[in-house]
């Protein structure tokens, strides 16, 4: 007679094991490398602040190189540390909305910013 194999997820201990991790875990690997990589994008924010105090670069191309090491740690940070890469889909659409709502909010706010011609001219008020 032939016997019957336990190949039922549950049933077996490798598959519940492996049914427990496809819910998703962040390994103890994988939060040194984001943290490794959000230190060096750290001293990629202060190198660039630190350049651009000896050389003359347009303040656009300053605050354009900011914004994407900014953006690129938020970025990290929302992914791995609040879990959104393990997270179900509704969560992770959610997520990306609120990123893209706020860039559409800095977008607009950074417009103003270099429209106005700061710093602005010097004398009495208007």
């Amino acid at each position: 007679m032939a016997e019957h194999s336990n190949t039922m997820p549950g049933t077996d201990g490798h598959a519940a094991a492996s049914d427990h991790h496809s819910h998703g875990h962040i390994g103890r690997d994988t939060y040194y490398r984001v943290f490794a990589a959000l230190m060096v994008l750290m001293v990629l924010t202060v190198g660039a602040w630190w350049i651009e105090g000896f050389m003359e670069i347009p303040r656009v191309l300053g605050v354009l190189i900011a914004m994407a090491i900014a953006s690129s740690k938020t970025v990290l940070i929302i992914y791995y540390f609040m879990h959104i890469k393990i997270s179900n889909r509704v969560t992770q659409l959610y997520a990306a909305a609120a990123f893209i709502g706020l860039a559409i909010l800095f977008i607009i706010v950074m417009g103003d910013y270099f429209a106005r011609g700061w710093p602005p001219s010097s004398g009495p008020l208007p």
